[in-house]
């Protein structure tokens, strides 16, 4: 059966590399709501998120059962964060670490990105995203756009006014426009702290499939597991390195937490800490808990560094060959 032209036509102006793709590649026509035909083999998934390191220490995020949209003043240990509304560490902090790792991969003159929900799902989702899922996107950079904040930071130990201060939003987004071939795409744009700030290094590295891997009922181990990640760690000798941090009402605020008791609190961290532990291998090579020192409460953390944990990984993988060779003899 002959396809009708109107199908062809789009087909006929593919460069040369997509019409030459492997055999047996399904290439996906493109909807009305597209504009150009994807080749799903040529697209790399998303191993590593940077997002930036203000932001993902701030008191922005809400992580438990109530998704407040209030006016926010958070005072965690080393920012104060005010803001015109929080945001749903799932998938808020997800979306804005893919565009902030975009803006990264893929920065333009003009400060604008047109991403389509498509990509943004498709990592997000580790497939095609459903209606339900563009309907969450959506309403995540929306919400995302619609908030303004002011970051002050300040010495955790004097609590006098740090280093830097940021006021403004964090992205903007300009309407989708209805075009003939259906809706135009997003068109994004960091707002300048945000990109100044990643074009100077001040950011935070995830690994994407871990940070994708907390599910609704882990949020604040997830926003620990991010906060952990943007502190300050120390080399030590032994391949290893480590960070402690004050457990009180800094933590409680900076984590999004609202508990009535400090020891439930307390709980509710020691739970997070064993999360981490099952998700991210490196904490579950180290040491992760909240302990007590004098009269006081710490979350105590140590990992191996990367190079540990490379040596390590090669260490365990020697062993399983070595087991499964073993194995084999056995049975033969």
């Amino acid at each position: 059966m002959r396809l009708p032209e109107r199908v062809l036509a789009p087909i006929a102006r593919l460069p040369e590399r997509v019409l030459s793709a492997t055999p047996g590649t399904c290439l996906c026509f493109p909807s009305a709501a597209t504009e150009t035909l994807l080749n799903p083999v040529a697209r790399q998934r998303l191993q590593t998120a940077t997002a930036g390191r203000a932001v993902s220490r701030a008191g922005l995020f809400a992580t438990g059962s109530r998704q407040l949209a209030l006016p926010i003043e958070a005072r965690g240990l080393s920012e104060v964060t005010i803001a015109s509304g929080s945001l749903v560490i799932t998938p808020d902090y997800d979306v804005l670490a893919w565009l902030c790792t975009r803006w990264k991969q893929r920065p333009t003159e003009s400060g604008w990105m047109r991403p389509s929900l498509y990509e943004i799902g498709s990592d997000l989702y580790d497939g095609p995203p459903s209606g339900k899922d563009y309907r969450t996107l959506r309403e995540s950079v929306w919400r995302l756009a619609s908030v303004t904040i002011e970051i002050a930071g300040i010495d955790a130990i004097t609590g006098e006014p740090g280093d830097f201060e940021t006021r403004g939003k964090l992205l903007s987004v300009a309407r989708p426009r209805v075009t003939a071939r259906g809706m135009d795409r997003l068109t994004v744009e960091l707002d300048g702290w945000l990109r100044r700030a990643l074009d100077q290094g001040a950011v935070v590295r995830l690994h994407w499939r871990t940070l994708r891997s907390f599910d609704e009922n882990q949020k604040l181990a997830k926003r620990l597991w991010i906060y952990l990640h943007a502190e300050r760690w120390k080399h030590r000798g032994d391949s290893t390195e480590g960070t402690w941090i004050a457990v009180g009402d800094h933590l409680f605020a900076a984590l999004g937490m609202d508990y009535d008791r400090p020891r439930d609190a307390r709980r509710a961290l020691k739970r997070a800490c064993v999360t981490i532990r099952h998700k991210d291998a490196r904490f579950a090579a180290g040491q992760l808990d909240v302990i007590k020192v004098g009269s006081s409460w710490r979350i105590q953390a140590k990992r191996p560094t990367w190079e540990g944990w490379r040596e390590l990984k090669a260490e365990h993988e020697e062993a399983r060959r070595a087991i499964a060779a073993s194995l084999s003899e056995a049975a033969a």
